[in-house]
């Protein structure tokens, strides 16, 4: 019988009361993992949804809890799908553990799903934008940035030249916008004590880009993906420092049309160039220095683990993830 670990514990994004009532019964060994039934993670239930669906076909599923699993865990299956991945690792133990955990993903002898490559590339944010660059695809001016080797003159030539008024700094293994900075009037003090701070935070990689008003006011398209087909979209805006969620029919259907039109394209060049991901969130944003009518969004962000939330998968995320998941353990 061959073994499918799925990589947990990132506790975000509890389960609605729906979609306990409707699969309450496969939930319930969660218990054997310490989960309360008043809060389950989606992590958690795509755990028991590969159990629910895994062991009709054959299969033995456990889980493997991602802030301190080992690679004697990890050998010990045939299949790994990470839920849990690496900026969680950082955020759970540093820089340290996020070395182990890639290490582990990298020398198991288990396929791991997506590829410790392929999340390489991910996490490392410089390199998948470059990659979209040289691609042609639209992305945001932006400097990358080395915490423990940077010029802070060139970074001001950068800011000057594009007659930026404000900039955001993000590192690279942030999420949930921690580390997220944003810079009013920016000149060289204010840059370099923003950077000095986050390199006392463990960051290594950081990002510069301009901040865009219309961001926010026209929101994110974020698409969501799973084996190459569209299952759902939504839009997010910012409020208070809150994610402020509006479904699929929300969005301007032209434009919807124009984001997934891009999005297969992108899909076909990673398949080409990289893998092709099991599941992936391309994200959409407006808008670099234009008055089009219609506006020009650029692909913004990439996300290969993504959290899935239920308000914009309306419950019904988790089934064909995991359908998927199986049709690549073979």
């Amino acid at each position: 019988m061959k073994t499918i670990g799925i990589i947990v514990g990132t506790e975000d994004e509890a389960i609605s009361k729906q979609y306990y009532k409707k699969y309450k019964q496969s939930l319930q060994f969660l218990k054997e993992y310490g989960i309360s039934m008043s809060y389950i993670p989606y992590d958690y239930a795509i755990l028991a949804e590969v159990k629910r669906q895994g062991e009709k076909k054959g299969f033995n599923v456990i889980g493997l809890h991602g802030p301190d699993f080992t690679l004697e865990e990890a050998n010990k299956c045939d299949y790994i799908f990470t839920v849990f991945e690496g900026v969680y690792s950082f955020m759970s133990g540093g820089y340290e553990r996020y070395s182990q955990f890639m290490s582990i993903l990298r020398r198991t002898k288990a396929t791991v799903f997506p590829s410790q490559k392929m999340q390489q590339f991910i996490v490392d944010k410089h390199k998948y934008m470059r990659y979209l660059k040289s691609k042609g695809y639209g992305i945001a001016p932006t400097q990358f940035i080395k915490a423990n080797n940077y010029n802070v003159d060139t970074l001001v030539r950068f800011v000057e030249k594009h007659q930026f008024e404000k900039i955001i700094i993000k590192p690279e293994l942030g999420a949930f916008k921690k580390g997220f900075s944003m810079i009013n009037k920016p000149n060289k003090k204010k840059i370099n004590d923003k950077l000095v701070s986050l390199k006392k935070q463990g960051y290594k990689n950081l990002l510069l880009q301009p901040f865009l008003p219309e961001f926010n006011k026209f929101g994110e398209v974020k698409t969501y993906w799973v084996g190459g087909k569209h299952l759902y979209s939504y839009l997010q805006k910012w409020k208070d420092g809150n994610g402020v969620f509006f479904t699929q029919e929300h969005i301007d259907p032209t434009l919807l049309k124009k984001c997934h039109a891009t999005a297969k394209k992108l899909l076909k060049d990673l398949e080409r160039d990289h893998e092709s991901p099991i599941q992936i969130r391309i994200d959409f944003a407006c808008c670099i220095d234009n008055d089009n009518v219609f506006r020009d969004f650029f692909i913004n962000e990439m996300e290969i683990s993504p959290t899935i939330p239920e308000q914009e998968s309306r419950g019904n995320g988790y089934v064909p993830l995991v359908k998927e998941i199986l049709s690549r353990c073979k």
